[in-house]
């Protein structure tokens, strides 16, 4: 049988790319780890290690979700992606190959060279900066914990807004494989396949897994002159190696790489009108899946790193885990920058990143007391090709007299300290309480070179270039924590928490002064009530938490145009909510699961919020708006992507026949009205909205094939994922199309 071992801090794996098509998450695990997720007449316990100390999601005092490897199998949750569906108070949004990742409305679409995301994502433990690698999707994951609310001790470069942990299986000492192929409309094609075993029984373990898919666009381009766009391209490897040299000590080596050239979708669906592009503006309001665009969109990467993640146990009472990694990320992509079938605009953008990071996590447990301190080190370099070429368009709203080019090419070096420590002490057999501190320092140094060529008469009045700029900043952070949590029954756990978040300033890297080059860090004070509950023998869970958050300073950008960007500190702003998740098993054969939130996410005071040439034609006549210096006063206004209601219902059932197991499920997701920028007008937002989703399985009663068939989007619902006025008008990346397709396994 598979050996178990008792880590402190499970392994964990990076996950290949394979979005939003046919493939399953569990279904690439050997037959023994899904047997240990099979449903019984109870809800199951789910083992996390959400504050670096193993304990179960009922009795972690911080209000989160875990999903495991058998959960994300049922829905084909592929990716981050998907968690905005099912996951309460989690809403993703994307911009050209960039992840924007929201919790309780805290996020950010800073996503270019010199920011850094306000959810933090954890692969094996390691911190991905790079907004570019978060839709990487999983393969062998065992789970996925979403902590919401500002995690401000114990993870990594800070997480303002909450932090996502994803998990995957250790290799395993018996051997195992899995091949699964999937077929699917827009000629989807993935193929899957995954092997573990020992090299030396119980000294010696590895793993691998590789994964390819395709699908053709789900974006048609009306303009022949361009492409369609949306498709799938691309493949990788994740493999892994452990070694027990000893009881008491692991050492885990984890690599991955992997390839992509796709023809993505950005900005490109608009949500206005524009005259002078007749093909564009037919698109306007349609559910139609289509674009027109007349230049070619592009989109190609490669990526991975290798990591070191060594375990050993000193003794009964301390244990020292070692995490070191280095990743790195090449990327271009070249896009139609004023979405339309106009020939006004082009942008162009090469990346290439690399970080290095180490952390010491030293874990204790005397008594009443236990809890965790380490250090933390973290550098990062980013360097960026930024070129966007406006050409002359007679008519065309903002269009210049001449040929423009705007160029940038900045480079930032950035370095992270930080020392912490969390404990908890039982002050009774069933009341703790729980303090913490995290100590930051951070250094960024921005090089740049922002240089306008123009090319033709008449001149055009510009600023004098090219402005080159050096800047170099610190920054300083403290982030406490104190909680108190009160185990009332052993099924019934009541916490309280204040947790301060703190998220460091950054760089604009398309700055054209001075004094725009760098912006201010941004913190917040969280104050959380929650309630865990289990009823009827743990066939009912009811986990309830409430919110109260005061924001300073957050950092807001407003796209001006592509790749010129606005970064700034809003002054204050308040959020409050309630969320709800319910799971019930009337039967053992029955899982309902059943989740809604409530959200009030507001700026209290934001008076100077650039607005972007292509809104100012929604906002004449609107008295927060201030046409002498094209800002607006988003004072009452609410923050992207803070939708004020939601709601998730899933129900299943099981029927065990002589020949197997079928398996039914069907999910429905609802999401309230989202806006996209702090001038919050209806151009730029999305209306309320639903998604259905199905999916039938059959598992063969010796475990080794497995079948299912799945549908999304059932109802071919058309929904902005995220959106910005670029150009003339506001536009948007949609949401994917129906799809349905067939998978099948073997697992030997």
């Amino acid at each position: 049988m598979t050996k178990q071992r008792n880590n402190l801090m499970p392994s964990t794996g990076l996950r290949l790319v394979m979005p939003l098509c046919a493939g399953l998450a569990g279904g690439l695990l050997p037959e023994a780890s899904r047997a240990q997720s099979a449903d019984t007449s109870q809800i199951e316990e789910i083992v996390v290690t959400a504050q670096k100390t193993d304990s179960t999601v009922q009795k972690t005092p911080i209000s989160m979700t875990a999903l495991t490897s058998a959960d994300l199998d049922k829905s084909l949750t592929q990716s981050i992606k998907d968690l905005g569906t099912s996951v309460p108070n989690v809403s993703i949004g994307q911009t050209t190959a960039y992840a924007m990742i929201y919790i309780r409305g805290i996020g950010t679409n800073n996503v270019g060279n010199g920011s850094d995301p306000d959810v933090t994502v954890q692969l094996d433990g390691i911190y991905l900066a790079r907004p570019v690698e978060l839709f990487n999707d999983f393969t062998d994951v065992e789970r996925v914990e979403v902590l919401r609310g500002p995690q401000g001790t114990l993870y990594g470069r800070n997480a303002v807004g909450g932090t996502i942990n994803i998990i995957s299986k250790t290799p395993s000492d018996m051997f195992s494989a899995t091949e699964a192929l999937t077929y699917g409309n827009y000629n989807t094609v993935q193929e899957q396949g995954y092997v573990t075993g020992p090299i030396v029984p119980d000294k010696l373990q590895f793993s691998m897994a590789f994964n390819y898919l395709h699908h053709d666009p789900y974006l048609k381009n009306l303009d022949p002159a361009g492409n369609d766009l949306q498709n799938a391209n691309h493949g990788g490897i994740h493999g892994q190696l452990q070694w027990e040299p000893s009881a008491n000590v692991t050492a885990t080596t984890r690599f991955d790489w992997m390839l992509l050239g796709e023809n993505p979708a950005s900005f490109s669906v608009p949500n206005g009108s524009i005259p002078e592009a007749p093909l564009a503006n037919s698109l306007v309001g349609a559910n139609n899946f289509k674009v027109a665009q007349n230049t070619p969109d592009y989109q190609s990467e490669a990526g991975g790193g290798i990591s070191e993640d060594i375990n050993a146990t000193i003794n009964q009472h301390w244990s020292l885990r070692s995490l070191t990694a280095f990743r790195e990320n090449h990327l271009h992509q070249a896009f139609d920058g004023d979405n339309t079938e106009i020939p006004a605009s082009t942008f162009n953008q090469a990346d290439k990143e690399n970080q290095a990071t180490q952390e010491f996590d030293l874990n204790w447990h005397y008594n009443r007391f236990k809890g965790v301190t380490g250090i933390y080190y973290f550098h990062e370099y980013i360097s960026t090709f930024v070129n966007q070429s406006l050409a002359p368009a007679a008519g065309y709203p903002g269009s210049p007299p001449v040929a423009l080019s705007f160029q940038a090419t900045p480079v930032t070096n950035a370095g992270a300290g930080a020392a912490f420590t969390q404990g908890t002490f039982d002050l009774t057999d069933h009341l703790s309480f729980t303090a913490g501190l995290r100590y930051t320092i951070e250094s960024k140094t921005l090089h740049q070179n922002f240089t306008v060529f123009e090319d033709g008469p008449p001149p055009v009045t510009l600023p004098t270039y090219p402005f080159i700029g050096h800047t170099t900043r610190k920054f300083y952070g403290a982030t406490p924590k104190f909680g108190l949590d009160w185990q009332v029954t052993p099924s019934d756990l009541l916490y309280f928490s204040a947790t301060k978040g703190y998220k460091s300033g950054g760089m604009n890297f398309a700055a054209t002064t001075p004094s725009a080059e760098s912006f201010s860090p941004e913190t917040i004070w969280s104050y959380e009530i929650g309630a865990k509950t289990d009823w009827f023998d743990k066939r009912l869970r009811f986990n309830l938490a409430g919110f109260l958050y005061d924001y300073k300073k957050l950092q807001v950008q407003t796209e001006l145009s592509p790749g010129v960007l606005s970064i700034g500190n809003a002054a204050t702003a308040t959020g409050k909510g309630v969320e709800a998740e319910i799971t019930a098993k009337p039967a053992p054969e029955w899982r309902i699961t059943f989740n809604a939130t409530a959200l009030s996410a507001k700026y209290s005071s934001f008076p100077d919020a650039v607005v972007a040439s292509g809104e100012t034609s929604y906002l004449v006549g609107n008295p927060n708006y201030n046409a002498a210096t094209g800002t607006f006063n988003a004072a009452g206004k609410s923050l992207n992507q803070a939708p004020k209601f939601t709601a998730f219902v899933a129900a299943e059932r099981d029927w065990d026949i002589h020949a197997g197991t079928i398996s039914a499920r069907a999910e429905y997701s609802w999401t309230g009205r989202v806006f996209y920028d702090p001038t919050n007008i209806e151009a730029l937002s999305q209306g309320a909205y639903g998604i259905v989703n199905a999916f039938l399985g059959f598992d063969t009663v010796d475990g080794k094939w497995t079948a299912q068939l799945y549908g999304k989007n059932l109802t071919d619902k058309e929904y902005f994922v995220t959106m910005a006025a670029e150009g003339a008008f506001p536009s948007g990346l949609v949401g994917s199309p129906r799809t349905f397709g067939a998978r099948l396994g073997y697992h030997f």
